[in-house]
């Protein structure tokens, strides 16, 4: 009776506590989507966590979606094989210019192109040159106000995150290398 007494006692005392007990399937079926966007982009929302990429502006058109996977894939081709000029040829003007910009003020103005600043600052804008885009295309691309943000399952199981703006009726990307969606 004593030992039934104390299983009794253990098993309360674990059920207590700071935790939530409810498993994870149930709170998934408790989670309200009606304040998610539909589309393409629910497959990245994290239920309670950061949810600003994908409930950016509006979902993009298949069509929009195909040209940034166009444009992403060849920029990851070119970013793996630190082809600094064919890589600047997938960035959108403005961030060309930052980047140019930033490398010519630091250098007392040595740098004086986007490939040369994407040599000078290599690892600091870059750290992994790895094609995560092989295979695979964009998801989700989430858009507003000539800006947006593309989004993918990456080849290496992480969903991968790449801002990009309008040029010329195209979308070009944003920065040097694609942001780790959990990062």
């Amino acid at each position: 009776m004593l030992a039934l007494g104390l299983l009794a006692m253990v098993l309360l005392l674990a059920g207590c506590g700071g935790g939530d007990s409810t498993t994870s399937a149930s709170k998934e079926k408790t989670v309200d989507w009606s304040e998610y966007p539909p589309g393409p982009t629910r497959q990245f929302i994290v239920p309670g966590g950061d949810n600003a990429v994908q409930t950016f502006g509006r979902e993009a058109t298949p069509a929009e979606r195909k040209q940034a996977s166009a444009t992403i894939a060849a920029w990851m081709r070119a970013r793996a094989v630190q082809d600094w000029a064919k890589d600047c040829s997938y960035f959108s003007s403005g961030y060309t210019k930052n980047i140019t910009t930033d490398a010519h003020s630091v250098t007392n103005g040595r740098v004086k192109s986007c490939p040369e600043a994407l040599a000078y600052f290599k690892h600091e804008a870059s750290t992994d040159y790895v094609n995560t885009f092989k295979g695979t295309t964009v998801a989700s691309l989430r858009i507003g106000e000539g800006h947006g943000y593309a989004q993918y399952h990456g080849n290496d199981g992480k969903d991968w995150i790449v801002p990009v703006e309008g040029n010329d009726g195209e979308w070009k990307v944003a920065i040097a290398a694609p942001i780790d969606r959990l990062k």
